[in-house]
């Protein structure tokens, strides 16, 4: 089976994002417009909307016929980069961080991650267009891919990570952010207290 590398996924997440982006922006101009009594730049404004949701449609279909053409035609692995021959998929263990005056650790490492970054500010957050497994890390739409994602408001948060890739993003994050933070992997699980509940 080939996939494509992940350098490639990823652009083609941010081309994505870039196309929500300026939809998004045109909506709000469009609204404008209308508020104003301007319906000839409204109509081309949901003109211009409607063909960008059309080239979505369009890629999405491409990538998708793309991955199915040739997930059963190749027997041929695919060869992994070398930084993660040494990786494991040993189970167990989780994330306690300190951050603000406050210990996260949570049952496990996909909700730790959640919670650290609801308390660092999900919208400072998503101003910095992280992406997580060519999966950008919190959107206002669900993905369509294999990433797990968790609904926290009006975000979806990509919380498909194992513990050292956690721990790498939270550091950036919190370094961007110039907020001080202390992560560590620890073995046994501590039952915590929910400080935050998604809704």
């Amino acid at each position: 089976m080939y996939t494509l590398p992940e350098v490639i996924k990823t652009k083609i997440t941010e081309l994505f994002d870039a196309i929500h982006h300026v939809t998004d922006d045109l909506k709000i101009a469009g609204a404008e417009a209308n508020l104003d009594g301007n319906f000839s730049q409204v109509f081309v404004i949901n003109d211009a909307c409607r063909k960008l949701q059309e080239l979505e449609v369009d890629l999405k279909s491409i990538f998708n016929s793309f991955e199915s053409k040739y997930k059963t035609r190749s027997n041929v692995k695919p060869i992994s980069p070398k930084n993660t021959n040494n990786r494991t998929r040993k189970t167990g263990g989780c994330l306690r961080v300190r951050l603000m005056g406050r210990i996260i650790q949570e049952k496990t490492v996909a909700d730790t991650f959640l919670e650290t970054l609801k308390i660092l500010g999900l919208e400072r957050v998503a101003e910095l267009n992280r992406v997580v497994s060519a999966a950008p890390l919190l959107a206002k739409t669900p993905v369509n891919g294999y990433q797990q994602q968790k609904r926290c408001g009006d975000w979806y948060v990509t919380t498909h990570v194992n513990k050292q890739d956690a721990a790498r993003i939270l550091e950036g994050i919190s370094k961007e952010l110039n907020v001080p933070i202390q992560i560590e992997i620890v073995t046994a699980i501590v039952e915590p207290g929910r400080m935050f509940t998604c809704s």
